[in-house]
């Protein structure tokens, strides 16, 4: 059986592992989850077997260059990514126009991300993939939007706090978040003011429709 000492040690290669390039964002938060579920070493050491042991770094690797926080912007893919690794980073108002997914990850580091004052797609929906590995996603999302939520947590927490939506069945916007909290948290909340956004004139716009 795999000791809780071993499943730290396994997460701690992968984060450096993350800091020296050699997995992506979202590999360290699928590998950490699948950690922190494994019951036997064989299970673990599978999780780590194309990485360096313990200590070992590649040549010429600088993991400062991956440290830090930024936007990667997804025209080829339809998509944008915003990352707080190693630090915090705020976003307010995206410039994500026409896009209808977003990626979110926090690893080592909290990232809160107001979706408030973006343009809301033309179809009233957005899909939001969330990974707070060791770090908090707090997503603001605006009043009369309707949040569907599919979220795991593995030693950590997912938050829904906005309030009931009051738009008509099947008519409010809607955001989609789905992701995991691996040791951090996942948070959506309301702006703490009520603001006009475009997400309310689609919706005003259409109820009159």
């Amino acid at each position: 059986m795999a000791s809780d000492a071993e499943r730290e040690a396994l997460v701690e290669r992968l984060r450096v592992a993350t800091g020296e390039g050699r997995l992506t964002l979202e590999e360290l938060a699928d590998r950490c989850e699948a950690a922190y579920l494994a019951r036997t070493r064989e299970q673990l050491a599978v999780l780590g077997r194309d990485l360096p042991a313990a200590g070992e770094t590649g040549a010429g690797t600088d993991a400062a260059a991956v440290a830090g926080a930024g936007v990667g912007a997804g025209a080829a893919t339809g998509k944008r990514t915003f990352v707080a690794m190693i630090g915090d980073v705020t976003i307010r108002s995206p410039a994500v126009h026409g896009l209808k997914n977003l990626d979110a990850y926090a690893v080592l580091g909290d990232l809160t991300l107001d979706l408030c004052g973006m343009t809301a797609p033309s179809s009233g929906e957005l899909t939001v993939t969330a990974r707070a590995v060791f770090g908090d996603v707090r997503l603001i999302v605006p009043e009369g939007v309707q949040v569907e939520l599919a979220c795991g947590s593995v030693l950590g927490d997912v938050r829904d706090l906005p309030r009931a939506h009051t738009a008509p069945h099947g008519r409010a916007p809607r955001i989609r978040v789905a992701g995991a909290a691996i040791c951090g948290d996942i948070t959506i909340a309301h702006p703490g003011d009520r603001r006009n956004t475009s997400w309310r004139r689609w919706l005003e716009e259409a109820i009159r429709r």
